[in-house]
């Protein structure tokens, strides 16, 4: 049975109020606590175990894969220069962003210095070409006057010969006169005049066979003077080689003098998308200073700088996640290779290796992470970061050769030939 309180009340009889009776407090319940504590350790043990799984579950992935944001999309950055000429950009027909096709100008350097050497070499070949066509005439002369004089010289020798038989056969019989008549007159057998004219004779024969052997003796040398026109045919020869070296030598400067003008031209090397200009219409060049650079945007792909201590497990072949900043799903891809050097090998300061200052730092491996093509490849960008994870496993080195001789195809097929 529960009491309610009474109500004090004024008395009309009595002045003094008669105190209130208070109400008995509640007995305290002893479950309430002993009910939190097992609900804050049933909290606590479910936190641990859900902590444990996912910490399992994050070891497990971490084991099997090599994870690192040391990763860029990269490209063969080509820089473009004027080959072999100087001079101001007269003409500049591209800009950063416009993808040209392979052999395209792309600027134009003023030509009017590298036309005039054109020109000049195109005079020097013109005159040494006429003076090789001169030298040929004057050797074609020669082979015809040579032998020619040879022919008469050699029928003055057959003359000459024939005189000199003449002149023996006649100062034989002049002789036979002479002494035949120095006789007679001896014996006076003759007269004094017809002694003398036969004298004469015999003097006569004696001069004729002296000037038929002259006569010969000129023949023989006219025919030597005339063989030795072969000698003169050999020199001539000789300067017909040497005036075709002097034609070759001025159309290679010719031929060079046209290719230094075609320099004037800068031309695209490959299909490609320009990225960077570094020059602009009216600046003055020097040969070798680029002027603006592109690459080609079918060769794509991502350098994952990977830490050492991560390197096992990693193989080519094996599968790739690519995200990307710049997308919101991401990209499959497989490694391709694994650089065979550091890239601290290639820092611009070396490294200390001296023992009393050495610091053992982690160093990093470039990895070659072939990119997937789907619908959002024209998207991509050379330079734009990424999150790469690498699965690990044995991989596939059979893939990874083709993939590799792949991606160098795309380069090789621009090749030029020399």
């Amino acid at each position: 049975m529960t009491s309610e309180p009474s109500q004090a009340l004024p008395a009309a009889s009595s002045p003094v109020t008669a105190p209130a009776t208070p109400l008995p407090a509640a007995a305290p319940s002893r479950n309430g606590p002993h009910v939190l504590r097992w609900a804050g350790w049933c909290v606590a043990i479910g936190i641990a175990i859900v902590a444990v799984y996912f910490g399992i579950q994050w070891w497990s992935y971490r084991s099997a894969h090599s994870i690192t944001e040391d990763a860029f999309v990269e490209a063969h950055i080509v820089n473009v220069a004027p080959e072999m000429v100087s001079g101001r950009i007269v003409r500049f027909l591209v800009d950063e962003n416009d993808l040209v096709k392979q052999g395209k100008v792309l600027a134009v350097i003023e030509m009017v210095h590298y036309k005039d050497q054109v020109e000049q070499a195109q005079g020097k070949l013109e005159l040494a070409e006429a003076e090789l066509k001169r030298q040929i005439a004057g050797l074609a002369k020669l082979r015809n006057e040579v032998p020619l004089q040879i022919d008469v010289a050699d029928q003055g020798v057959g003359e000459a010969e024939a005189a000199v038989g003449v002149a023996k056969a006649n100062l034989t019989l002049a002789k036979q006169e002479y002494d035949r008549w120095t006789q007679l007159a001896a014996q006076d057998a003759t007269t004094l005049r017809k002694a003398e004219e036969v004298t004469r004779m015999h003097d006569a024969a004696k001069a004729e066979i002296r000037l038929a052997d002259a006569r010969l003796a000129k023949a023989r040398k006219m025919l030597d003077l005339g063989k030795t026109g072969y000698d003169q045919i050999r020199e001539v020869e000789q300067m017909v080689e040497v005036k075709k070296e002097v034609v070759k030598d001025a159309r290679i400067s010719l031929d060079t003098a046209e290719h230094t003008y075609q320099f004037t031209e800068v031309r695209a090397p490959f299909p490609g998308v320009v990225v960077k200009r570094y020059r602009n219409l009216g600046d003055f060049v020097s040969a070798g200073t680029p002027i603006l650079s592109m690459y080609n945007p079918d060769l794509l792909y991502v350098t994952a700088n990977l830490e050492e201590t991560r390197l096992s497990g990693v193989a080519p072949g094996n599968t790739v996640e690519l995200r990307l900043d710049a997308f919101d799903e991401p990209f499959k891809g497989r490694v391709v290779w694994i650089n065979k050097s550091t890239g601290a090998q290639f820092a611009l300061m070396p490294r200390n290796v001296v023992s009393g200052e050495f610091t053992k730092v982690v160093q990093r491996v470039p990895v070659r992470i072939w990119i997937e093509k789907d619908d959002r490849w024209p998207r991509l960008r050379a330079g734009l970061s990424a999150h790469v994870v690498i699965e690990h496993g044995n991989g596939d080195a059979a893939w990874a050769e083709q993939a590799a001789k792949k991606m160098a195809e795309i380069e090789m097929q621009h090749n030029q030939s020399p």
